[in-house]
């Protein structure tokens, strides 16, 4: 997997020149983040953008699936950072923010390889994370509330004009 630079630079996701790479931070209901566990840390879900993969969003909601069985909501796209993987080769990592959907059902043989843990906990546990990592994480979480409340507002809305426009009809 590779590493974040210190610096966000935006480059095209269509951009096929350089290999891809995807990071993402699924919240559940109470804002934990999924982490997954990689040697002896637990560090957020991800991977490479796999030749059959339709794109970045169907290989970040694979990588999901594969390390902690979990299925997503609706996603977006946080940001593109440039990255060098382990051979420092340039390669772009595409951050995606979602929720989890549905329940979180853990088999007995899932729970030591994944865990929910708050904001907090965390960028303690994960080994001295970056400002980058820590602004990156609190970016997509506003991003993502952000979204939600849009969504609540714009059906509270389509409702309120549904009831008005009803009765206005009597």
């Amino acid at each position: 997997m590779p590493k974040a630079s210190s610096e966000l630079l935006r480059i095209d996701p269509q951009d096929e020149s350089e290999p891809k790479y995807v990071k993402v931070l699924v919240f559940d209901d109470q804002n934990h983040v999924l982490t997954v566990k990689n040697g002896n840390r637990f560090v957020l879900p991800g991977g490479r953008v796999e030749w059959d993969d339709d794109d970045a969003e169907a290989a970040a909601r694979r990588e999901v699936f594969e390390a902690a069985n979990i299925a997503l909501g609706p996603m977006r796209t946080v940001t593109v950072i440039k990255t060098k993987d382990h051979d420092g080769q340039i390669a772009q990592t595409i951050v995606f923010v979602g929720r989890m959907a549905g329940e979180d059902i853990v088999w007995p043989e899932q729970k030591p390889v994944r865990r929910f843990m708050s904001k907090e906990t965390f960028f303690r546990t994960s080994g001295g994370q970056s400002d980058l990592v820590r602004s990156l994480v609190n970016a997509a979480h506003r991003a993502l509330i952000s979204e939600e409340i849009r969504g609540e507002h714009d059906e509270t809305a389509k409702v309120g004009r549904e009831k008005y426009n009803s009765r206005s009809l009597l």
